[in-house]
């Protein structure tokens, strides 16, 4: 029986081809076995978001779990509205996309039963400059969203986020929000997002307003 060469070539490829194999074996294993658990994790955060749109935030994971079983209404997850009943008042949930600086922008934005009025807000983003663009994030912005006119009289989207000083001279105040200093450009991605999706689902803000 011949002797096996350890310091030959074909021993060195055959070895790191099975060594690749195991890996990638266990590697595929590990993701299988955790991608229960990663895509409830992201369930969780998904609905925590939700639940910030509608000024419901600082809770805990449980909390929010049975918060959100609490008011959310219809919907689901990635469904583009969501209804919800906040201390007996119904709202409407529109989910957001859009793009930023350096990539996707995402929320939701939830209004009133008269379908007009903002009721509370939240925006994410995926790779904005920190301090800067990705200041949407924060609760202070999100925050200059609620009371905001979303349809001028004839239906058309007015809401939009402008640099200080630089709104249409036809917008009146409570129909647009001041964009984060220094990021013009992911401001202006908030408000090309808002205006298409709350243009995309108006027929489900009609249907929601007209649902008595």
């Amino acid at each position: 029986m011949a002797k096996l060469n350890t310091n030959g070539n074909a021993y060195t490829i055959i070895y790191a081809a099975v060594m690749v194999v195991i890996v990638a074996f266990l590697l595929a294993f590990v993701a299988s076995a955790l991608k229960p658990t990663q895509d409830a994790n992201v369930a969780l955060d998904t609905k925590k978001q939700i639940l910030a749109s509608l000024n419901i935030r600082d809770i805990d994971n449980a909390e929010a779990e049975a918060k959100y079983a609490e008011v959310i209404t219809s919907g689901e997850l990635k469904s583009p509205t969501l209804t919800a009943n906040v201390d007996g008042e119904e709202k409407l949930i529109v989910a957001m996309k859009g793009a930023g600086l350096w990539g996707g922008l995402w929320g939701w934005v939830s209004i009133n039963k008269d379908g007009q009025t903002v009721y509370g807000s939240f925006f994410n983003h995926e790779s904005e400059t920190a301090g800067l663009g990705a200041r949407i994030t924060e609760q202070w912005f999100q925050d200059e969203f609620k009371g905001k006119v979303i349809f001028d009289a004839e239906g058309n989207v007015v809401l939009g986020v402008y640099k200080k000083g630089k709104a249409p001279a036809t917008l009146s105040a409570d129909s647009y929000v001041d964009a984060v200093t220094g990021a013009t450009l992911t401001s202006n991605g908030v408000s090309d997002m808002i205006q298409k999706c709350f243009t995309e689902n108006k027929a489900a803000i009609d249907a929601f307003v007209n649902n008595k």
